[in-house]
């Protein structure tokens, strides 16, 4: 375990997307400045309650990283994160400046390939999706080469409540995702 900044936001990040964000917190430029120097990484925790997110976030969330970045105007920084792996937090302490840092427990990955079973689930949730009458969506928009990155691209690009987002990341199986996928998309 490292102890590393966390980040709450009112969204889930999945290992192996990527998100733009723009940094105009003094904690946050503070945050991006130290890990640019050291290519070092930080944990993306979802925040429910977008109005306190030092004090309510979720303990499993993303080991993210930067991989690109730039000035902007009035001293932000726009910075694009790609989420790395699975991660559990304990030992949460606060900065003087208000920067969250935690002891970050690295989840194992699983890559499994894409087996009888995954093809099955995976032809059942393109059905749906294909024919959900709000979704516009066709299976090639995914660039995966085993089940675990194919259910965190599927689960980031299909716009479920964070709630549900955050059940799909702290799930440890990949056909277990995608059985909650083809679930929720039933319902959806």
């Amino acid at each position: 375990m490292k102890t590393l900044p966390l980040f709450p936001l009112p969204l889930v990040l999945f290992p192996g997307t990527v998100l733009p964000l723009q940094i105009f917190e003094m904690r946050y430029r503070r945050m991006v400045k130290d890990l640019l120097a050291e290519s070092g990484q930080f944990v993306i925790l979802q925040a429910p309650i977008p109005d306190s997110p030092n004090s309510d976030f979720e303990m499993i969330g993303t080991l993210s990283k930067i991989i690109d970045w730039q000035p902007m105007q009035n001293q932000m920084i726009a910075i694009q994160v790609e989420g790395e792996q699975r991660a559990k937090i304990s030992r949460v302490t606060i900065a003087s400046d208000g920067l969250l840092s935690g002891q970050a427990e690295a989840l194992s990955f699983n890559l499994e390939p894409m087996l009888e079973e995954y093809s099955a689930r995976l032809k059942d949730i393109s059905i749906l999706l294909e024919q959900h009458p709000l979704l516009s969506f066709r299976s090639v928009q995914i660039n995966a080469e085993n089940a675990e990155a194919f259910s965190y691209q599927l689960a980031s690009l299909i716009p479920f409540s964070g709630a549900d987002k955050q059940r799909l990341l702290e799930l440890d199986s990949s056909l277990q995702r995608l059985e909650m996928i083809l679930s929720l998309l039933k319902d959806f």
